[in-house]
């Protein structure tokens, strides 16, 4: 596209939009990248003011035949909300952030927020009034709701409460002809929909490979390809639409709003915290502690806590060389769960390298999970020459089999002599891995290649998935197919289709044969 494409298309949508537009190069830069490794400059930027901006932006990119990409808060690690045509970024104003129509039944609550709605916000409103969103992810500093929604969020205690889709109500959204469509009220939805839908989930149900595949699969976390798990359960029309864009990130329609439901803010909490030799026993201790129903289970490798003493303060205790388990339970009788997880780890046959530690103070417990959620931002440039890149950094496996999954995968980065940093929600079989790559030498693209393949293969032979919880992108959709079979991967080609039959949204993140290497970030190499 030549600048002066670049004006026009600015010009008309300035002239259609009252929120701002963005075209110059210098000014665009902070929508080229987010958390991942990518950098793609779009043609314009679009910040629309309110919903009636979404509905013009729609249908002005329908017509030009221009793809839009919706963008959050830009903590996405696999380069979901970067696009080469327009992208939508929410502005920090009343309408995208606003949360309204809060109401209480029995032991839940339900709000309303905008899709530009920082999860920490939402989580402060909610705690204020004695509630919280159980789906709390690690980057709520700065990830807004609908990105949340978007890549079917869930965070560390998904282990005991699921993934964001279990407290989505209902959503507000644009199709892909510029249409407002509210699930909760079936005269919005376009009857094509209604039709494509039934027929849609009528196939499926119908085919009992797919729904053996489901139902296998639906017993881990997975955030990989589009929810068709929603088509076997038996809710509304509005309900299932709703529920498949949960982690479609933006591919089906542009979110405006949504309403949560949010649970009884439980104060009652304890942390067990375990010191490990060796990560594979660690997971063995995994599979033991989940059938105690715990809230959390923690893993963070030595490896991953060398860096971190190295950038912050640690709390008493935890200098020390081990791998680490962070177990916390909560609710009435968490100070018993205490002590089933102390007699389970001190009889069961596990290795550990120094006592127990518990936490049983709200400060002391704060002050663990802080710790952990900042292990994100300290870990990606440990030092000068290395940079632990988001390649595989959102693999899942089913739990029973984590400690299988790390001895294998172990071997992986010995084989291509890599060092990695793990950590993760170990409970639900969610592990970050964070290969650490030498940016000085030769070929990074080709042995972000090599790692991706050798790592998705362990993945896929212990049937697990390559996003659990941070969505689809770039960096995954080559593997979709391979990850799904050919079954599922062509009816989720179909909710492609009934939704955005013309690609108006965001292509080539959740379908795509291009290197993952394709649109790196020019600043990798030193």
């Amino acid at each position: 596209m030549t600048f002066d494409y670049r004006k026009s298309l600015a010009d008309k949508l300035g002239h259609l939009i009252r929120g701002g537009v963005v075209a110059d190069e210098v000014k665009l830069r902070p929508f080229t990248r987010d958390q991942s490794i990518y950098q793609i400059e779009p043609l314009v930027a679009a910040l629309p003011e309110n919903q009636a901006d979404v509905l013009k932006l729609v249908q002005f990119a329908a017509e030009e035949g221009v793809p839009i990409t919706a963008r959050g808060g830009g903590s996405g690690t696999a380069g979901s909300a970067l696009g080469t045509g327009i992208v939508m970024a929410l502005p920090e104003n009343g309408f995208w952030a606003q949360m309204d129509d809060f109401n209480v039944s029995g032991p839940e609550c339900k709000v309303r927020c905008g899709a530009g709605v920082l999860h920490n916000d939402l989580q402060t409103f909610l705690k204020q009034r004695g509630y919280y969103l159980p789906a709390d992810v690690s980057s709520a500093s700065i990830s807004r709701i609908g990105g949340n929604i978007a890549t079917k969020a869930s965070g560390p205690h998904a282990l005991k409460y699921g993934s964001i889709d279990r407290f989505l109500d209902q959503a507000v959204f644009v199709s892909d002809r510029g249409e407002l469509v509210d699930t909760a009220e079936a005269a919005t939805i376009p009857l094509r929909l209604v039709r494509q839908l039934a027929d849609l989930q009528s196939r499926l149900r119908n085919d009992a490979k797919a729904v053996n595949i489901l139902r296998q699969r639906q017993r881990f976390k997975i955030s990989s390809g589009y929810n068709l798990f929603a088509f076997l359960r038996d809710i509304s029309l509005g309900q299932l639409i709703a529920q498949l864009l949960v982690g479609s990130v933006g591919s089906l329609g542009l979110l405006v709003s949504a309403t949560l439901r949010g649970e009884i803010f439980e104060r009652q909490r304890a942390a067990v915290l375990g010191c490990f030799p060796g990560m594979v026993e660690a997971g063995r201790a995994v599979n033991a502690l989940r059938h105690l129903k715990v809230a959390a289970i923690e893993m963070i490798s030595r490896e991953t806590m060398q860096v971190l003493k190295q950038h912050v303060s640690l709390p008493n205790g935890l200098d020390m060389d081990a791998h680490l388990l962070l177990v916390e339970v909560s609710g009435p009788g968490c100070l018993e769960q205490v002590d089933r997880i102390k007699t389970l780890l001190q009889s069961g046959g596990f290795r550990m390298t120094a006592p127990l530690q518990v936490a049983r103070a709200e400060a002391g417990i704060d002050e663990l999970w802080s710790l952990r959620k900042r292990i994100l931002w300290v870990i990606r440039h440990p030092q000068p020459h290395l940079r632990a890149l988001s390649v595989v950094n959102d693999v899942g496996v089913p739990p029973q089999l984590l400690a299988e999954f790390i001895h294998d995968v172990q071997q992986v980065f010995a084989r291509l002599k890599i060092e990695v940093l793990i950590y993760g929600h170990a409970g639900s079989g969610n592990l970050h891995l964070r290969p650490l790559f030498d940016v000085t030498l030769p070929d990074l693209a080709g042995r972000i290649r090599k790692v991706a393949d050798a790592v998705y293969e362990v993945v896929f032979r212990y049937g697990g998935t390559v996003s659990a919880e941070h969505g689809m992108g770039r960096l995954r959709a080559p593997y979709l197919r391979r990850e799904w079979g050919d079954r599922l991967y062509e009816y989720m080609r179909e909710v492609k289709a009934i939704f955005d039959p013309r690609g108006v949204f965001n292509p080539d993140v959740v379908f795509s044969d291009r290197p993952i290497t394709e649109h790196m970030r020019d600043d990798l190499s030193i």
